[in-house]
């Protein structure tokens, strides 16, 4: 039978996201905590069994990766999203609470467009959980890499972060007050952040003053007191946006991986949740570990499959990093995404797209021994563990060459 029927045929029977969901937001904290920690009782034994029944129908849409890809699957209908969207939820909230094995690095990467809906505003609550999600990645960061603060920093804060809200509702582009005070509070932790971050006083203060018990309690709160907006069917403004972004185009999404992808070297396994952020190990300490909690481990790869890329995308990529100094994927895709200002070659491809080919495209290069291009050289993210020894020799170098510079 074919797989895309069997696909859309589960996800229409794919009740137990909402139900997890549901059924986490009716405990307490303390209760959430015994829960998970205990599995002879009935309520945990209850919730292990719906955890496996929903792991087990994500694995059907997802094998590679924690999130699932509407799109990539050929999921354009507004309402199969929608189901996707509840699905990634249920995994993002599991995951914090300790049920699910995901990396820093992807619970901070879809975290605006699993919470927040095409054509919706971020929330003032969902701001100040994204606000404490980023701080505790960059203190595991901080804490298992040796990678420079200010990189870890611009990775989670970037300057473009107003821009990557703005495409939640590309039909209202300006910022709401709430959305307005969460870039405000971004930049002000950044700076408070960034204050000696080297010093061993700093370092053992920061997980004092931002300890991951607090951060999980204050989000399982939230996530009690909004669970009707969570799980409530979007608008109908809302389902029109998501089918005209959503509709297919000529492409034909076949399960091939990237030729640079293949060339370089997977990772097989991956700590479990959450580990650090884009330029640090993925396979650093799980943040759970921050609190003392048991953790597991999982295999997921670190690609999921893509549509091939054509010679002109990779020319115009290029050109975008050089136009806007640097790896500012929101800014490149104005530029030649849908609707873009110099051309839509891009038109096709999503942020994570072009970050996920800018590191193949830099790794291509470190394993080669060739020179980076210019353009290049401010990508960053899984390239010490995914080059090989010359990558990271070439790597070392580099960093070298700029502190020198500097």
């Amino acid at each position: 039978m074919d797989a895309f029927f069997l696909r859309s045929s589960k996800l229409l029977t794919f009740p137990q996201a909402t139900q997890l969901i549901s059924t986490i937001a009716k405990y307490s904290f303390t209760q959430i905590q015994d829960v998970m920690r205990n599995s002879d009782d009935e309520d945990s034994q209850a919730y292990n069994t719906l955890k496996n029944l929903f792991a087990q129908t994500r694995k059907v849409y997802s094998r590679d990766t924690a999130f699932i890809d509407a799109i990539a699957i050929q999921m354009f209908q507004p309402t199969q999203q929608e189901i996707i969207r509840k699905a990634n939820i249920a995994t993002f909230i599991s995951s914090i609470l300790g049920a699910h094995d995901v990396s820093f690095f992807h619970l901070n990467e879809y975290f605006l467009e699993t919470f927040v809906p095409l054509g919706h505003r971020l929330l003032k609550w969902q701001g100040a959980v994204f606000l404490e999600l980023k701080t505790q990645a960059y203190i595991s960061a901080l804490m298992n890499s040796d990678t420079a603060p200010e990189r870890m920093l611009d990775d989670l804060f970037p300057h473009d972060l107003d821009a990557q809200i703005l495409t939640r509702h590309p039909d209202a582009p300006s910022l709401s007050p709430s959305e307005q005070d969460f870039i405000d509070r971004c930049r002000s932790r950044r700076s408070y952040l960034l204050i000696d971050p080297n010093s061993s006083d700093a370092l053992g203060q920061l997980p004092k003053r931002y300890q991951w018990a607090d951060f999980v309690r204050e989000f399982a709160s939230s996530i009690n007191k909004n669970i009707e907006s969570i799980v409530s069917t979007p608008s109908r403004a809302h389902q029109q946006l998501l089918a005209s972004s959503a509709a297919p185009t000529d492409r034909k999404y076949q399960p091939i991986q990237d030729t640079l992808t293949i060339l370089s070297s997977q990772p097989n396994n991956q700590t479990t949740p959450p580990t650090s952020t884009h330029s640090v190990r993925q396979d650093s300490l799980p943040a759970a570990k921050l609190s003392g909690a048991q953790t597991s481990t999982s295999s997921p790869s670190a690609s999921s499959t893509r549509q091939p890329w054509t010679k002109p995308e990779e020319d115009a990529l290029l050109a975008g990093l050089a136009r806007v100094s640097g790896p500012h994927w929101s800014q490149i895709l104005a530029l030649y995404g849908r609707g873009g200002s110099v051309s839509e070659v891009l038109k096709d491809r999503n942020q994570v797209q072009l970050k996920d080919k800018a590191r193949n495209l830099k790794l291509w290069y470190l394993k080669t021994g060739r020179e980076v291009p210019e353009c290049l050289r401010g990508v960053t993210g899984e390239l010490r563990k995914r080059g090989g020894a010359r990558a990271r020799a070439a790597l070392a170098a580099e960093e070298e060459a700029a502190a020198a510079a500097a």
